[in-house]
């Protein structure tokens, strides 16, 4: 009896598992892309089933995974040079009909091994109990002939999973590259940058902290008054500056790192998010309650005048979290939904820089995404849900969306990513939690302290990448504000 088998046309996963009297009846439901574990307490991502690791608590992701079936017309679980064992393990095709029993149930000798490989192979043949069989080089696959070789691209079935950057196909292998700034490790798949070390920065209560990703060695960068907290933050990589929302006095600030500067931006805001454009030297806000993305220049100083403008407004349903593509002229946002008036579902939504062009990327599948944040090297936008408890991904046109359920996404407020890594901040359980970008695993709490942890951004060449835009050069000629429309 088959344990598991896949239905190539919808990429589904069909999994049957033996169930005990005693099991209790499964009150989850699980997103198609994730199997239900046995207890039914929790759910896991398809490609985490038979992977080697034991991602359900009580184990049942990996249970049979010998007992895999060839289902006539669908491909084997052995690769085209392994030869398929009666118990369901594989075995090099070198070894069958050898004179030696080498599968457990001795199912690689005897009956028809004496005949002759006449069959026009284009690549080899091999006898076997069957009688011969053709097989392909790693990195081919038996086209249903069963003579012929086809190439397989590694680089569209493993998806993220072959390379951290650059994936290039070849005829029966493939290749990883990286982007300018990084340099590939020595097994040939993650890039790391190169220069400094990584590093994060952490709103912690009211102060703002420094996190090495290398070294984990911690610094308080900038303290305020204790009855102040520290919300959402962002870095501007220009003038070494840290701009973060006051709740208590609702404004934006900011402090010079080196010269210790401080300054009030501008007063009178109520913001969940912050966003700086450090090509076109503006920073944007949301301001959710109001429906509005707003914006000032990041040069502007308080006095007594509020200095900024209006970028969108009209049919944005509670906007919450904000991101820039400042070299792209492009910015994205998150709305979480139920405003009275509007009552629209939760969305993802691109515009340019200056409000034009505005359009969902994502309607679907989302509860509640409260943490966005991008990911350029790979194209992709990520986005965690609390009240799904997931963290998702989609190209940045809003395609090839992925979306991973992870028990310990809980009440996420901002997210990062660097070096194929995703971090977030947790705020109830007070902790900076990371997992792989594309697997959602080596789950690691990078901080856990007394105070609820809120803004977080990568430093360094994470998330600054060389370029320009229409406002770096003179302010794009406009006496006031410029805001960038590619």
């Amino acid at each position: 009896v088959c344990s598991a088998r896949v239905d190539i046309r919808s990429g589904d996963l069909y999994w049957l598992a033996p169930v005990h009297p005693s099991t209790p009846v499964p009150h989850l439901s699980c997103p198609r892309t994730h199997v239900l574990c046995r207890d039914g307490t929790e759910c896991v991502a398809q490609e985490y089933v038979c992977d080697g690791e034991k991602d359900c608590v009580d184990g049942s992701d990996e249970d049979g995974c010998a007992e895999l079936c060839d289902i006539p017309g669908h491909p084997a679980p052995c690769q085209s040079h392994e030869y398929p064992c009666g118990l369901g393990t594989c075995l090099n095709a070198s070894l069958v009909c050898d004179g030696q029993r080498d599968c457990a149930d001795g199912s690689d000798e005897g009956g028809n091994c004496s005949t002759p490989c006449q069959l026009p192979c284009s690549h080899l043949c091999y006898p076997s109990p069957q009688g011969p069989r053709c097989q392909c080089t790693p990195g081919y696959r038996l086209a249903e002939d069963g003579l012929s070789c086809m190439d397989v691209d590694e680089c569209k079935e493993q998806g993220e999973g072959a390379c951290s950057q650059i994936c290039l196909n070849a005829l029966g292998t493939y290749s990883c590259g990286c982007l300018p700034g990084y340099l590939l490790e020595p097994d040939g798949h993650i890039c790391k940058l190169t220069g400094p070390e990584p590093t994060l920065l952490v709103a912690v209560q009211s102060e703002v902290l420094s996190y090495g990703l290398r070294s984990g060695r911690e610094e308080v960068l900038l303290a305020t008054d204790k009855e102040r907290v520290i919300f959402s933050l962002d870095y501007d990589p220009a003038e070494r500056k840290v701009f973060w929302v006051d709740l208590a006095m609702e404004s934006i600030r900011w402090q010079g790192l080196d010269s210790g500067k401080k300054g009030t931006l501008v007063k009178g805001v109520r913001s969940d998010c912050i966003a700086v454009d450090w090509v076109g030297r503006n920073l944007y806000w949301t301001d959710g309650a109001a429906g509005r993305v707003l914006a000032t220049r990041l040069g502007a100083a308080w006095r007594g005048v509020p200095e900024y403008t209006v970028v969108l407004d009209g049919d944005l349903d509670r906007p919450h979290s904000l991101v820039l593509q400042p070299l792209a002229g492009l910015l994205y946002w998150s709305e979480v939904g139920s405003h009275p008036r509007l009552m629209g579902p939760p969305r993802l939504r691109e515009a340019t820089m200056d409000g034009s062009r505005r359009h969902t990327l994502l309607a679907q599948g989302l509860g509640w995404p409260t943490a966005l944040t991008l990911d350029l090297p790979s194209w992709r936008i990520f986005w965690l849900d609390e009240k799904l408890g997931s963290v998702g991904s989609a190209h940045l046109d809003g395609t090839s969306v992925k979306v991973l359920q992870l028990s310990w996404v809980q009440s996420p407020f901002a997210a990062a990513i660097c070096e194929g890594e995703l971090y977030w901040s947790e705020r109830k359980a007070w902790m900076v939690q990371r997992v792989d970008k594309a697997t959602g695993k080596n789950r690691t709490v990078l901080l856990k302290r007394r105070g609820q942890p809120h803004g977080l951004q990568a430093l360094q060449t994470c998330a600054v990448p060389a370029g320009t835009n229409g406002c770096a050069e003179r302010n794009g000629g406009c006496a006031q504000l410029c805001l960038p429309n590619p």
